[in-house]
Protein backbone atom coordinates (compact mmCIF):
# COMPACT_ATOMS: atom_id res chain seq x y z
CA UNK A 1 0.00 0.00 0.00
CA UNK A 2 1.33 3.41 -0.87
CA UNK A 3 0.75 6.36 1.47
CA UNK A 4 1.97 9.91 1.89
CA UNK A 5 3.20 11.17 5.28
CA UNK A 6 5.11 14.10 6.71
CA UNK A 7 8.37 13.12 8.42
CA UNK A 8 10.69 15.13 10.63
CA UNK A 9 13.58 16.25 8.38
CA UNK A 10 16.24 15.01 10.84
CA UNK A 11 14.67 11.56 10.90
CA UNK A 12 14.52 11.48 7.11
CA UNK A 13 18.19 12.47 6.90
CA UNK A 14 19.05 9.61 9.25
CA UNK A 15 17.06 7.19 7.09
CA UNK A 16 18.69 8.48 3.91
CA UNK A 17 22.17 8.20 5.45
CA UNK A 18 21.41 4.60 6.40
CA UNK A 19 20.21 3.82 2.88
CA UNK A 20 23.41 5.26 1.40
CA UNK A 21 25.59 3.26 3.81
CA UNK A 22 23.72 -0.06 3.43
CA UNK A 23 23.37 -1.61 0.01
CA UNK A 24 19.92 -3.11 -0.51
CA UNK A 25 18.25 -0.86 2.05
CA UNK A 26 15.53 1.54 0.98
CA UNK A 27 13.27 4.05 2.65
CA UNK A 28 10.16 1.90 2.37
CA UNK A 29 11.79 -1.09 4.06
CA UNK A 30 13.11 1.06 6.90
CA UNK A 31 9.79 2.80 7.50
CA UNK A 32 7.94 -0.52 7.28
CA UNK A 33 10.30 -1.99 9.89
CA UNK A 34 9.88 1.08 12.11
CA UNK A 35 6.09 0.75 11.94
CA UNK A 36 6.44 -2.92 12.84
CA UNK A 37 8.46 -1.97 15.93
CA UNK A 38 5.89 0.69 16.83
CA UNK A 39 3.04 -1.82 16.52
CA UNK A 40 4.90 -4.31 18.73
CA UNK A 41 5.51 -1.59 21.33
CA UNK A 42 1.81 -0.71 21.32
CA UNK A 43 0.90 -4.35 21.87
CA UNK A 44 3.43 -4.64 24.70
CA UNK A 45 2.01 -1.53 26.37
CA UNK A 46 -1.54 -2.87 26.06
CA UNK A 47 -0.52 -6.20 27.62
CA UNK A 48 1.33 -4.44 30.45
CA UNK A 49 -1.76 -2.34 31.16
CA UNK A 50 -3.94 -5.44 31.11
CA UNK A 51 -1.73 -7.32 33.57
CA UNK A 52 -1.25 -4.25 35.77
CA UNK A 53 -4.96 -4.33 36.56
CA UNK A 54 -4.93 -5.97 39.97
CA UNK A 55 -8.68 -6.48 40.12
CA UNK A 56 -9.71 -10.01 41.03
CA UNK A 57 -11.52 -11.92 38.29
CA UNK A 58 -15.26 -12.24 38.66
CA UNK A 59 -16.84 -15.48 39.84
CA UNK A 60 -18.28 -15.96 36.35
CA UNK A 61 -14.82 -15.66 34.77
CA UNK A 62 -13.34 -18.11 37.29
CA UNK A 63 -16.10 -20.63 36.54
CA UNK A 64 -15.52 -20.23 32.81
CA UNK A 65 -11.80 -20.99 33.22
CA UNK A 66 -12.56 -24.01 35.42
CA UNK A 67 -14.90 -25.33 32.75
CA UNK A 68 -12.25 -24.86 30.06
CA UNK A 69 -9.62 -26.63 32.19
CA UNK A 70 -11.97 -29.54 32.88
CA UNK A 71 -12.80 -29.93 29.20
CA UNK A 72 -9.09 -29.85 28.26
CA UNK A 73 -8.28 -32.44 30.93
CA UNK A 74 -11.10 -34.71 29.70
CA UNK A 75 -9.64 -34.56 26.18
CA UNK A 76 -6.08 -35.29 27.34
CA UNK A 77 -6.55 -37.85 30.10
CA UNK A 78 -7.64 -41.39 29.36
CA UNK A 79 -11.03 -42.38 30.70
CA UNK A 80 -10.88 -44.82 33.61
Amino acid sequence: MKISVSVDPELMHAVDAYVVAHKGADRSKIIDQALGYWTAAQQDAAMEAQFADSAEPSQTELESWRSIRRAAAMRRLPKA
